[in-house]
């Protein structure tokens, strides 16, 4: 079998995609819980169709991550070609960071279902802060791209699956029902979810 490591780059391309939307969705809507996908066009107080459509958001990277590990798995065998390692990681970034320039573009500014931080006094500040992590991510996997490098990339094709399998059920895990009156108080209103899990399973003092 002849080798060709940018077999690779479509499944690689795909799981960094898909990575991208775990980590804002399992981040910044359920962790820090800053925004929810329609954030900006539903009311705060609907937490059920916010959860829905978060939900919604999920499937779609579930999907997308689990058809780049689909391909990724089909195309193992290129895995030990030179060049794999390169191709797995420069496809990877650069899935990554396309999501967050996808997000900040489409969603942020054309369609504005959300902003970043809602509620800050700056919303653009955090947004371009998010951009720049996409851009960042992008001319990141374009050097890596320019790279000389021959090794195999078992290893890095195995970080990725194991990124979708551990991403996957972690973006499922239900929003904790936060307290008000704690969340004021420790935070003033940014409480992530599972500090106010922690005050509750926590033995008094």
């Amino acid at each position: 079998m002849q080798t060709n490591p940018g077999r690779l780059t479509l499944p690689a391309l795909l799981i960094g995609f898909a990575l991208g939307g775990f980590l804002d969705g399992i981040l910044l809507h359920q962790i820090l819980q800053w925004h929810h996908l329609l954030s900006g066009v539903t009311a705060a107080s609907d937490l059920r169709l916010q959860m829905f459509w978060d939900g919604i958001f999920h499937a779609a990277h579930y999907l997308l991550g689990f058809a780049g590990l689909w391909m990724l798995l089909s195309r193992r065998a290129h895995a030990t070609d030179p060049g794999a390692r390169r191709a797995l990681v420069s496809a990877s970034l650069i899935g990554f960071g396309a999501w967050h320039l996808l997000d900040a573009v489409l969603n942020h500014w054309i369609l504005g279902l959300h902003r970043i931080r809602e509620g800050s006094p700056n919303l653009l500040a955090w947004d371009l802060v998010f951009f720049g992590l996409g851009l960042v991510s992008v001319a990141l996997g374009i050097w890596v791209s320019r790279r000389r490098s021959g090794g195999g990339g078992r290893t890095v094709a195995a970080g990725l699956a194991a990124c979708v399998l551990a991403g996957a059920p972690a973006s499922a895990l239900p929003p904790r029902q936060v307290d008000p009156a704690v969340q004021q108080i420790v935070t003033g209103g940014l409480l992530p979810g599972f500090c106010a899990a922690w005050t509750r399973i926590a033995p008094p003092r």
